[in-house]
């Protein structure tokens, strides 16, 4: 009773310290943002076969908006390094405005195109900042010590579930918007307003929010301290290769995030007929149950381990990305998506931790950017693959590819990473 009562105090010492005024703002941000991808990722490939877009169209356009981020978000990291974070924040929420005004007003497939880009729609980031997503994990970590980060950033993810799960709900007025205007492609309009008007909110708190980082002479901790050129060419080298792994797991990962998640929705539309008022209630309880869980892994993975949590996790996660395709109806493959999901992204917390450790300080943004553009760039060969899939019938062989890369992944995982359990720096 005593040690639990401990802990309980510690945990609420850690958040006491670390959860400053700009940590705070910044998660206000993140959670506004996850309720439009929220909705997005219930409706956008939804509103794109209203409009009777095929199967190999959606997937192209899915495929080039993860291309689309890959190459911006390497270039944003490197830029974010050099300058500063908040910048490039607040120039995503500006795009993000703007691309949702595009779809008020067309629905050309060209522009759709470039507005789901500059936008990421569609690609359910838990509340990133699509191709900005580099700077904005380098942002938010550049004050948390290395064994507080797969706590932080695990309550950090939870809460975004928790955001994007209110967002699918909020998804599920379709059918009822579709009622009042009598018209089915109009009835999607009334959720781009409220996703340009998040981005008009989160403005002015972005703007706010004050960055401490430095491009020089950074002191924030113990590891940006100066050092000689001879330890410096040592320590970026043995960062580099640690990079050069997470970009080879990641290229497998990626690959298999790419056939199973963008186009789930759509998946499910047409291979159990359903429509939104299924799909959604669905999806949002994926996501909250992510966010109870993402809050627990957080605690988990100081006793734990960020390597050995993650792996578990990854592996229940693995096992029902299998059973989705071959369940026989739509409840049973949406308990199996449920447990998939939950098991799966409910990880993303110490991944994310794994990854910023890898590097210092300075070089925080170029890893994160390695990481979204080593994910990205492989992830876009998926919705395209998918599309042709399911135009030629073939519905269950993406989440059999997928599952069998994600065990890969996993094994490697560990083996590669497995001394970053408890990381330092």
């Amino acid at each position: 009773m005593i040690i639990n009562i401990k802990s309980k105090l510690t945990n609420f010492t850690i958040y006491k310290d670390i959860m400053n005024k700009n940590i705070k703002k910044l998660l206000i941000v993140r959670i506004l943002r996850s309720l439009g991808q929220g909705i997005l990722i219930v409706n956008f490939a939804l509103y794109l076969k209203a409009l009777h877009y095929n199967s190999m169209l959606i997937g192209i356009l899915y495929a080039f908006i993860s291309l689309f981020n890959a190459g911006g978000s390497l270039a944003v990291g490197l830029l974010s390094d050099k300058y500063k974070r908040k910048p490039f924040l607040i120039i995503y929420t500006i795009f993000l405005f703007f691309s949702t005004v595009i779809l008020l007003f067309t629905t050309n497939y060209y522009f759709l195109l470039i507005a789901s880009a500059f936008g990421s729609f569609g690609l359910s980031q838990m509340g990133g900042a699509g191709m900005f997503g580099p700077a904005d994990i380098a942002w938010f970590s550049e004050r948390i010590k290395a064994r507080e980060r797969g706590h932080i950033l695990s309550l950090r993810n939870s809460l975004s579930a928790f955001g994007m799960s209110i967002g699918a709900m909020i998804a599920m007025l379709h059918p009822i918007l579709a009622h009042i205007y009598h018209n089915n492609i109009l009835s999607y309009r009334p959720f781009f307003i409220f996703i340009a008007l998040i981005s008009l909110i989160t403005l002015p708190i972005l703007m706010t929010i004050k960055e401490e980082y430095k491009t020089q002479n950074l002191k924030l901790f113990e590891e940006d301290k100066q050092i000689s050129d001879t330890d410096e060419i040592k320590i970026c080298k043995k960062e580099n290769h640690n990079l050069k792994k997470l970009i080879f797991l990641n290229s497998i990962n990626g690959i298999a995030i790419g056939l199973k998640g963008p186009l789930i929705a759509y998946w499910f539309a047409l291979r159990f007929n359903v429509g939104v008022e299924l799909i959604a209630p669905i999806l949002s309880i994926s996501f909250f149950l992510t966010g109870i869980l993402s809050f627990f892994t957080g605690h988990l993975t100081k006793y734990m381990g960020l390597i050995k949590l993650s792996t578990i996790s990854r592996s229940v996660g693995v096992i029902f990305l299998f059973l989705i395709p071959i369940m026989p109806i739509y409840g049973l493959a949406a308990i199996m998506y449920i447990l998939h999901q939950i098991f799966n992204i409910s990880s993303a917390g110490p991944r994310q931790a794994i990854s910023i450790s890898l590097v210092r300080n300075k070089r925080r943004g170029f890893a994160t950017s390695l990481d979204a553009f080593s994910m990205q760039l492989p992830r876009s060969i998926g919705p395209y693959l998918v599309g042709f899939l399911l135009d030629t019938g073939y519905f269950a062989l993406p989440f059999i590819l997928a599952a069998g890369m994600q065990a890969i992944y996993v094994i490697y995982y560990r083996k590669l990473f497995k001394k970053y359990d408890f990381p330092d720096i």
